[in-house]
């Protein structure tokens, strides 16, 4: 060492002295007895932190100098260390996740392709099922298969072998197994009474796939245990409308008006109220319902522009007011109302290319403006648009007759 370096006493005393005029100058504001003790005290926390960071610093060196040989090494060997048990069987239980999820999407399609196959034989067969009647089968479907429920496992297994008869028997006897404690079991009655309407809606649900009689009757079990459920009353409206039993759907239109919550349940029983009413030829009555959809599809749409269902619905309602003023014979009132539907319409699918339910929404509003000498479209268009879903492979087997008629209009229009 040479003879002027200072020892490391010194180097101590004159690191406390250059902390100490680092905190002096903060501290002149104290009185003179107190300033001395304030600074020695500051003096100390700037050095303890002065350390730290010098340690942390050499630490983080430290582990560079240490580790990136090491990691450069098993670069470039292709070295990798051994893995933990717990490791291993993280990867194995998110593998085992990723393809449960998978085996349930491919199982929804399934069933999916099995109830579309049951409604398109039972309507070869005369029967009038709901349009939407597939849609509903699956989400029913979807729901057993996600319920952690015992009494619904039963049900589960056939729906995962793609057995609908047996599922829909298996909900009927977990039906019957749930009112039959709902009966007996009086504090927990009207607990397990909801249980075992929820399971009726189920059961009615895949019913409806083939038989509008016995969805019906599962509706109406439902009905008796929750009658205040908005739902069920909208289900027993639509199917007694393909029953043909007009004044039991109006009633049920008008009962799921009673026990809507909020505004969209509102909105939906005052459009259902309007169905009826047009199979019952109240065309003014069925338009003012429509209209007081519409009031409240607009607020909705209005109160939230990004809510893609919302402006769904509100294009329904300008299809339905349609829909009538043709009937009345006022076309120059129909005309405006399908644009104002073509128009949402037309941003929904371009907004969201895979979305089918925007693309077939579509397809029905071009083939509404065909009706019109200046609607502005013709059959063509109309047969591209159904096309575009043939050959994506999202074209519903019930819309292939809306397909093959579009061509066919579409062959007679460039005679």
């Amino acid at each position: 060492m040479a003879d002027k370096d200072p020892t490391l006493w010194q180097s101590i005393l004159k690191a406390r002295d250059w902390a100490r005029g680092e905190a002096e100058i903060y501290l002149t504001w104290l009185p003179n007895w107190l300033e001395p003790y304030a600074v020695d005290a500051s003096a100390a926390v700037v050095l303890f932190g002065t350390l730290i960071a010098a340690w942390r610093f050499g630490a983080e060196l430290w582990a560079v100098a240490i580790w990136a040989p090491r990691g450069l090494w098993r670069w470039a060997s292709g070295y990798q260390p051994p893995r933990s048990e717990i490791e291993i069987a993280g990867d194995a239980a998110r593998g085992a996740e990723e393809a449960a999820r998978r085996a349930e999407q491919s199982s929804e399609e399934v069933l999916r392709m099995l109830l579309a196959t049951q409604a398109e034989t039972a309507e070869k067969g005369g029967a009038d099922l709901p349009e939407d009647s597939v849609e509903r089968a699956v989400g029913a479907a979807r729901e057993v298969l996600l319920s952690n429920d015992p009494s619904k496992a039963e049900a589960q297994e056939a729906l995962r072998a793609g057995d609908i008869q047996a599922a829909e028997h298996a909900l009927e006897e977990a039906y019957n197994r749930e009112l039959e404690a709902a009966t007996r079991i009086g504090d927990e009655a009207q607990q397990l009474k909801t249980k075992a309407a929820r399971t009726a809606r189920e059961k009615a649900a895949l019913a409806a796939t083939r038989s509008v009689a016995e969805a019906l009757r599962w509706y109406q079990n439902a009905a008796k245990l929750e009658p205040d459920h908005f739902f069920t009353q909208i289900e027993l409206a639509r199917l007694h409308q393909a029953n043909e039993n007009l004044g039991a759907a109006l009633k049920a239109a008008r009962a799921a008006l009673q026990a809507a919550k909020g505004n969209r349940e509102r909105m939906v029983a005052s459009g259902e109220i309007g169905n009826v009413l047009v199979a019952q030829g109240d065309l003014p009555g069925a338009l003012q319902s429509y209209r007081a959809a519409m009031a409240i599809a607009k607020r909705l749409a209005e109160t939230d522009p990004d809510n893609a269902g919302w402006q769904r619905d509100l294009s329904v309602s300008h299809e339905l007011i349609g829909n009538v003023l043709v009937a009345q014979g006022d076309l120059p009132g129909a005309l405006q109302s399908y644009r104002t539907a073509m128009a949402i319409r037309e941003r929904l699918a371009e907004a969201d290319p895979d979305n089918v339910g925007w693309q077939r929404d579509y397809a029905v509003s071009l083939s509404r403006l065909t009706g019109f000498p200046d609607g502005g479209f013709r059959w063509s268009d109309v047969a591209d648009a159904w096309g575009q879903m043939e050959a994506r492979g999202t074209l519903a087997p019930t819309d292939q007759p809306a397909l093959k008629e579009a061509r066919s209009r579409a062959d007679a229009e460039g005679e």
